[in-house]
């Protein structure tokens, strides 16, 4: 698989294109560095606190009827 440097994509697509991709991409980036530095939550964590709610949600549920 060939890879296409940034320069190349920049001339193969419409500008306003390629500045949103590269943004957008950028943003990707950014958020992954912040998982790697420990910032973001855990799938542990993250299925803790909806299981949490979903309890919520079912009682709450059950009390409606």
């Amino acid at each position: 698989m060939t890879k296409i440097s940034a320069s190349k994509l920049d001339n193969t697509l419409d500008p306003a294109v390629s500045k949103h991709y590269l943004s957008f991409l950028q943003r990707k980036v950014d958020k992954a560095r912040l998982s790697l530095k420990g910032e973001c939550f855990s799938n542990e964590e993250i299925e803790s606190e909806f299981s949490a709610r979903r309890a919520q949600a079912a009682k709450s549920a059950g009390q409606d009827s």
